[in-house]
């Protein structure tokens, strides 16, 4: 038995099937492949560029130091409600996510399947309903 190997810990290990929940319960369920805090700073990252679109007058230049934006601010809000359920419901609603690991899974197809099992039993905000499967 090796006894010098990193354990890496429980909640950084890639491949969960995960839930986000808004503060009005509102909930979307996603996999991914990677850690869970990585996917959840994609889904913030999205967030972040529809609020700073937000925030910037629509079709004006910006006049003040630093660089200019390069994309017009309703096509920025645009692309990231397009790019996420997450933004499109935060965008009128306060969003407080609680994330919450419903299970793991390290093959794709199985991880997959369990993401579409807990969409069809639960009520979501999701745009999808995941992979195909009977109802056998």
């Amino acid at each position: 038995m090796r006894s010098d190997k990193i354990k890496v810990p429980f909640d950084s290990r890639p491949g969960v099937v995960y839930e986000i929940k808004c503060g009005c319960n509102a909930s979307h369920v996603g996999e991914t492949g990677n850690t869970l805090s990585h996917r959840f700073d994609q889904r913030m990252r999205n967030m972040l560029m529809y609020k700073n679109a937000e925030g910037r007058p629509h079709e004006e230049p910006s006049t003040g130091p630093g660089r200019p934006p390069t994309v017009n601010p309703r096509k920025a809000m645009a692309e990231a409600v397009k790019v996420s359920v997450v933004v499109e419901h935060a965008s009128h609603c306060s969003l407080d996510p609680r994330l919450k690991i419903i299970c793991r899974e390290s093959l794709f197809h199985l991880r997959r399947i369990k993401e579409v099992l807990y969409i069809k039993r639960n009520s979501t905000i999701n745009r999808d309903n995941g992979v195909a499967i009977s109802e056998v």
